[in-house]
């Protein structure tokens, strides 16, 4: 028997020391962060936020938006299927006629299976009304080059990006000529944008097969600033081949 009692006894020590080499579902990081972290201009505005919750293992996790004057979202889930990471995506809208709203911010709580907050993603607010705000401007011209009339009638799509977001888009039909222009001057403030052109997919009918192959540059980096508020001249030129032999238009 006392063999026996030894042989038990190691048996329940192999299997404690395996359950308890099995590590707790858990969230090991959490991260919030906002787009833009200075806004001047007309209100309201919304400003974008996106976080990434890792786990260490399969599971379920709980968790909200929680925001710095006592907001909190609504509990929301989000299924694991190994260890890993997985994005999330929330905003904040806020500001009418004057006023400022100096360091905002919101963060991403854990609720279950374990307690943690994120970082403050933090942002500033300057509410300026419409008649009194300054216009900022970015624009610019889409050409062709010398067989622009080719592509008459096509369209691309010239996007405004801020803190990798796009806040504004505009359709532009080439004329004639293969040529058009393109101006944005609504939700623009003082900061840092990027603008790429993409193009649009062709419906009208052609015996020519485009192939649209990017533009030059392939994207434009503009600085705007209270003392700076016009980036113009932002130009690009759209690059193409004719394919002769090809039963279907890449457009």
């Amino acid at each position: 028997m006392h063999g026996k009692t030894i042989v038990f006894l190691l048996l329940m020590l192999a299997l404690t020391l395996q359950v308890s080499a099995i590590e707790a579902f858990r969230v090991t990081t959490v991260t919030a962060d906002v787009a833009e972290h200075e806004y001047s201009g007309p209100c309201p505005h919304r400003f974008e936020f996106t976080g990434r919750i890792t786990v260490n293992r399969a599971g379920t996790v709980r968790y909200r938006w929680i925001r710095s004057d006592g907001g909190k979202g609504s509990e929301e889930t989000l299924a694991f299927a190994t260890a890993g990471t997985k994005p999330v995506s929330s905003y904040w809208q806020l500001g009418a006629g004057m006023g400022s709203y100096p360091d905002r911010w919101m963060a991403i709580e854990i609720l279950a299976p374990n307690s943690l907050v994120s970082r403050h993603a933090r942002f500033s607010l300057k509410c300026i009304p419409m008649v009194m705000a300054p216009v900022y401007e970015i624009s610019g011209l889409i050409d062709s080059g010398a067989q622009g009339n080719l592509i008459a009638g096509r369209q691309v799509k010239v996007i405004v990006r801020r803190g990798g977001a796009t806040i504004l888009f505009q359709a532009v039909t080439l004329d004639a000529g293969g040529r058009g222009s393109y101006r944005f001057t609504r939700a623009l403030g003082s900061g840092r944008y990027q603008v790429v052109v993409e193009r649009l997919p062709y419906t009208g009918s052609s015996t020519l097969s485009v192939c649209y192959e990017g533009t030059v540059p392939e994207n434009r980096w503009v600085e705007l600033s209270e003392t700076s508020r016009r980036a113009l001249n932002q130009d690009f030129t759209v690059q193409f081949v004719i394919g002769w032999d090809r039963r279907e238009p890449c457009w």
